[in-house]
């Protein structure tokens, strides 16, 4: 399944998108990386939250939009 990320900054205005290829059995994968082991400091705070107890990345289907707030990013994930 591919994962659509689009991260808001609450404080910043930014805007950060990219995509996660995976399941949730095995795992999710930022351009051959597991999602924890991203280099790039924004993406993997954005992804460290992702990983939370009740994220939408482990029950969204095909097709569907869910949403998450955090403390620094409105974060809306897309699956396909």
């Amino acid at each position: 399944m591919i994962l659509k990320i689009k991260a808001t900054n609450k404080n910043s205005g930014e805007v950060i998108s990219y995509e996660l290829e995976g399941d949730s059995d095995a795992g999710f994968f930022y351009e051959g990386e597991h999602m924890q082991e991203v280099a790039d400091n924004k993406i993997r705070e954005v992804n460290n939250n992702l990983i939370l107890h009740g994220s939408p990345i482990y029950t969204i289907r095909s097709g569907a939009t869910e949403t998450l707030d955090s403390k620094s990013f409105d974060i809306e994930v897309t699956a396909e």
